[in-house]
């Protein structure tokens, strides 16, 4: 395994940056730059870096003894002043003691190749780090707890334990033991584990859309409130506020969190007849933001006539879609009972939040993702391939379908699986299963 390093703070002037150097020769390398025989594992002390004769910079090391490091290799840490000059000085003091720059995710490459983290985990952590969204870092940081990879260990302990009774009853099929196991047993375990697929993929496939937010927009005439609505949800002058009609003539986008959920807001422009080219275009776009919307929030003025509004919102919106979530703007000059009605002026949009909370969880579904491990889309395509040949396997049992042509299905099951943790499963790790079962007695 090489030596390599690399910044793991962003390459920005920042208060404080860390350089990490991870290999065999990590501790040969840095005792070149400074002298690290002075410090013990797991201690931090105060160095000071020169070049030749040049000063560089103070800085705190840290110092790990293998296997006792993330990577399980001698690893050094160096955290210095932020500066990008001062950062580039002491990369390129490591990288003249013959030290290679690592490659995007070699430290957890390392880290997975030394046992210290499986698949399942670096995914974990990989996904933390990127992740915007608060549900989906908590799903994260239970995998790097190891949550689905116990999961799964169990799984390629459930299964195999059906593989190696089969192929044992194949090969020994004068064994009494083995008729107390019968394809019943094997069905009834089958099918409590489809029954945990199904609730594991069903509330992933919930989480990753959540993850990935949702769009509401926000439609209605000019002038009825809605860069004022804009402003008054993300409590700053975002979107101009005037009293001219057609002050909004493109698509203004925005974000705020309600429930954990990233909610992109978009202000279009009013919906209108109007003979303003520039402003039939920003029309045309409100109606390109409204296909893409997961929410429609369609604003009336609550001191004009509402079936005028409704007529001619009817002339451009389809009133009937589901996403639409209809209120009434300036409730502080006139209120409508038995609507939503809001007065941005005032500060009052409590009743518009709760409505699109609750139309998030109960008509978005996006609430209670407690089965929910599989945090990307390969990993929830992976177990729709489990539960496909869990599913086969059932019904091949059911069926009568010959013994080997049942373990190829739950073979495949156990490889993808392994996959997944980056455990190789294989005939020969097939074969460990049976060791534990007593033969011909």
């Amino acid at each position: 395994m090489e030596t390599i390093y690399s910044l793991v703070t962003k390459p920005i002037n920042q208060n404080v940056a860390i350089i990490r150097i991870s290999g065999p020769e990590t501790f040969l390398s840095t005792s070149k730059i400074l002298d690290e025989s002075l410090l013990d594992a797991n201690q931090i002390k105060l160095f000071k870096i020169h070049d030749n004769d040049k000063f560089v910079d103070e800085v705190l090391v840290s110092k790990f003894v293998k296997p006792n490091s993330f990577t399980g290799e001698d690893v050094i840490e160096i955290y210095s002043h932020g500066n990008m000059f001062v950062v580039e000085q002491i990369l390129n003091l490591i990288e003249a003691q013959g030290v290679r720059k690592s490659e995007p995710g070699e430290f957890m490459k390392q880290a997975y190749m030394n046992g210290k983290i499986d698949f399942s985990q670096a995914t974990a952590i990989n996904t933390l780090i990127l992740s915007e969204n608060k549900t989906l870092s908590l799903k994260a940081s239970e995998n790097i707890n190891l949550k689905q990879s116990s999961f799964i260990n169990g799984a390629i302990v459930s299964i195999g334990e059906i593989v190696s009774r089969i192929q044992i009853s194949i090969d020994h099929p004068e064994d009494l033991e083995l008729q107390e196991y019968s394809s019943e047993m094997f069905v009834k375990q089958l099918v409590d584990f489809k029954t945990k697929l199904e609730a594991t993929i069903g509330d992933s496939i919930r989480l990753q859309k959540a993850s990935k937010g949702i769009v509401m927009t926000l439609v209605g005439a000019p002038n009825v409130g809605k860069s004022s609505l804009l402003n008054a949800l993300l409590q700053e002058d975002r979107a101009i506020v005037s009293d001219v009609e057609g002050t909004t003539r493109d698509v203004v986008e925005s974000s705020i969190q309600l429930n954990d959920i990233k909610v992109t807001i978009q202000d279009t422009a009013g919906i209108r007849t109007t003979t303003d080219k520039i402003e039939a275009l920003g029309i045309e776009k409100t109606k390109q933001a409204i296909e893409k919307s997961d929410i429609i929030i369609l604003l009336f003025d609550s001191t004009v006539d509402y079936e005028q509004q409704l007529k001619n919102y009817a002339k451009e919106i389809d009133m009937s879609d589901s996403r639409i979530i209809k209120i009434f703007t300036k409730s502080d000059l006139s209120t409508v009972d038995g609507e939503i009605s809001i007065s941005t002026k005032e500060g009052n949009i409590t009743s518009l939040l709760k409505s699109v909370e609750d139309f998030i969880k109960i008509k978005l579904n996006m609430s209670n993702f407690d089965n929910a491990f599989l945090i990307t889309a390969n990993q929830i395509a992976s177990f729709k391939n489990i539960l496909e040949s869990v599913k086969t396997s059932i019904s091949h049992f059911e069926n009568k379908i010959t013994d080997d042509i049942i373990l190829m299905e739950l073979e495949s099951s156990l490889i993808e699986l392994g996959t997944l943790i980056g455990k190789k499963i294989d005939k020969e790790y097939i074969e460990t299963l049976f060791a534990g079962f007593c033969i011909g007695k």
